[in-house]
């Protein structure tokens, strides 16, 4: 399992959205590098190249609440590069900064969550979860993740049901399920097996 597939999902969907904030800036004007997501890898541009709060010239005609979106990519950015990094505690502080300035950001929260459980901060994994399960109820990472935490503290049947639950929702990642190893314990259990031999080969169809 590579860190892009499960553990940073949303890079697509960020460069998405970074592609979009590029809109924002004048055509006379040079993104920042930590908006050139459709350019360059998430985390990719260069450490220390984008002051804290400064978004270039014309920055200053900009909403609070662009200024407040930009820095909340900025941030995730970072986290990201971290978190390759296998700095998980400095990823944390970094999501959470994302989070600060972007509230609503759903692949930081998704992030984050993945960052404490490898950081073996499950409390706090568990409640950044609840928290993402009450903003976006409706995206399967956040269950997939779920079934992440329950399989790692050994709690078999939700974590079979935060799995079941992330399928109905559109997770089709089925590959990465069977080999992910946070699902390791779940893997072994025969509820699994039993609802993998009806699932899983429609995976390969």
């Amino acid at each position: 399992m590579t860190p892009f597939t499960k553990y940073l999902p949303h890079l697509g969907v960020t460069a998405l959205i970074v592609f979009l904030a590029a809109d924002y800036f004048p055509q006379s004007q040079s993104p920042s590098s930590s908006t050139t997501g459709k350019v360059r890898e998430e985390g990719s541009h260069t450490e220390g190249s984008h002051n804290e709060g400064s978004h270039g010239d014309g920055g200053e005609n900009l909403s609070q609440e662009e200024r407040e979106r930009r820095m909340g990519i900025f941030h995730y950015n970072e986290g990201n590069k971290f978190f390759t990094e296998g700095d998980f505690a400095e990823a944390i502080i970094r999501y959470k900064k994302a989070l600060h300035h972007h509230k609503g950001f759903k692949q930081a929260t998704i992030n984050l969550s993945t960052a404490y459980m490898k950081n073996k901060e499950f409390d706090e994994a568990l409640k950044t979860l609840q928290e993402g399960q009450k903003k976006f109820p409706l995206d399967p990472l956040i269950d997939y993740n779920f079934a992440c935490y329950y399989s790692l503290t050994g709690k078999l049947g939700p974590g079979l049901s935060a799995l079941q639950k992330a399928v109905e929702k559109g997770y089709k990642q089925f590959k990465q399920m069977q080999s992910d190893p946070d699902l390791s314990n779940l893997r072994q259990s025969g509820e699994y097996k039993t609802w993998g031999e009806s699932v899983l080969p429609q995976s390969d169809s």
